[in-house]
């Protein structure tokens, strides 16, 4: 037990490292575009991660200033596809789920927007996000006709 403790503590030094050489050069493409977008249309964006190392991945790669709030393993118990970290995030900017748009990128996470009644949009493989409502292999594919379409006020 004491050597598995060692050794998770080890790993976690070794992200943190990995996490400090991080800077803008580690955002998808377009990203950024997507988030300016929303950010000009007067959507909240939050982000909704378990893990504990999101705040200081957004401060690296220079993208905090564009959410308006932050869910992470610090702030919910129950993991993905329990649609806990979405309601906990719609509930900081006072939305309604069903006007929520998630952005996800792995098969539990389109099970929780779905349980939380919110629209999932896949990012990846169409074939493994099949339960997503829509789905794009990145964000270059993603319109700005498409997210105009998207927000719900």
């Amino acid at each position: 037990e004491e050597e598995k403790e060692r050794w998770l503590h080890q790993k976690n030094e070794e992200y943190l490292a990995f996490i400090n050489k991080m800077d803008e050069s580690e955002i998808l493409p377009d990203v950024e575009r997507v988030l300016q977008f929303l950010k000009l249309n007067n959507q909240n964006v939050v982000l909704g991660s378990a893990s504990k190392n999101a705040r200081p991945i957004l401060e690296k790669v220079n993208i905090m200033h564009y959410f308006d709030a932050i869910v992470d393993g610090n702030d919910v118990s129950k993991a993905k596809p329990d649609p806990e970290v979405f309601l906990v995030g719609a509930a900081k900017v006072n939305a309604i789920n069903k006007n929520c748009i998630v952005f996800e990128d792995s098969v539990a996470g389109i099970q929780a927007a779905n349980s939380a009644k919110m629209t999932s949009i896949g990012i990846g493989e169409q074939n493994v996000l099949n339960e997503a409502e829509y789905c794009f292999i990145d964000f270059t594919k993603i319109s700005n006709e498409f997210l105009l379409e998207q927000i719900k006020n």
